[in-house]
């Protein structure tokens, strides 16, 4: 069930009037809002779109899906530092034989994962000159402390680590602290649409694949689509323990029409 609220979500008009997404022209046909909301909707639990339910069957520390309850657009808080909650697209908690888990889902079409740690450090920065109460520095320090090590000579340097990419993990990771799960899923489902260009797709992935490196010291070089990979072990500190098992994967679905040959 995909719920808003207490109120039930059964088809696109009920998501786009309960849990529109930020920007109103982000809600059309071929971008990622709306598309999430194609793939999801159709289900009922115990079933997952058949790319997502994929992607969790390849790995050994998840079972058959016994149930699953939903909510788009929701607030995962990771920090107490005031502002606006960090929003995942989707979050899903579910029920396999090993017990209840969470799903943060990540709806990419081409967006970008925001911009850089770099990027918005300099954007805080000339936040703080206007307003020297602002927290933008601190939470981009306490992010760092609590997803990374100190860096390895061969790892992406945190100027090429996108921002977006963090406050999801750390998200996911305080909201399945809170619901006391103990497996946290990062899962970007990605649509390829007729109004998806390659190049971006290609750069998503180059971004992803330096986040998880850095994340993982290296351990995983890169993520396929229809993969799981993890767990892994977070320094945590000082945002949420380590005591959660982190797990990251990738879904796609190629909605393009086939090129005519003829």
């Amino acid at each position: 069930m995909i719920q808003k609220n207490g109120v039930v979500i059964r088809i696109l008009e009920d998501w786009e009037k309960t849990a529109p997404p930020k920007h109103s022209n982000q809600w059309k046909a071929n971008r990622s809002a709306m598309e999430l909301a194609r793939a999801w909707l159709p289900c009922v639990s115990p079933c997952f779109p058949q790319e997502v339910a994929q992607v969790l069957a390849n790995h050994a520390e998840f079972g058959l899906i016994q149930q699953w309850t939903a909510e788009p657009e929701a607030k995962f808080s990771f920090d107490g530092l005031g502002g606006e909650p960090r929003n995942s697209d989707l979050a899903v908690e579910a029920v396999d034989q090993y017990g209840r888990f969470l799903i943060a889902v990540e709806g990419k079409a081409d967006e970008p994962f925001g911009d850089t740690v770099g990027g918005t450090l300099a954007s805080a920065l000339e936040r703080q000159l206007k307003d020297e109460r602002s927290k933008g520095i601190t939470r981009v320090q306490l992010l760092v402390r609590a997803l990374f090590e100190e860096r390895h000579a061969e790892e992406p340097s945190l100027n090429h680590i996108r921002y977006q990419l963090m406050t999801a993990c750390a998200g996911a990771m305080c909201e399945g602290e809170r619901r006391r799960v103990g497996r946290v899923v990062l899962l970007i489902h990605e649509f390829s649409t007729e109004l998806t260009h390659d190049g971006k797709h290609e750069l998503n992935a180059r971004d992803l694949d330096n986040f998880v490196v850095r994340l993982t010291r290296g351990v995983v070089k890169s993520v396929e689509v229809g993969l799981l990979y993890g767990p892994f072990s977070l320094p945590g500190d000082p945002l949420f323990s380590n005591n959660t098992k982190l797990f990251i994967g990738k879904a796609a679905r190629y909605l393009r029409k086939p090129a005519n040959l003829s």
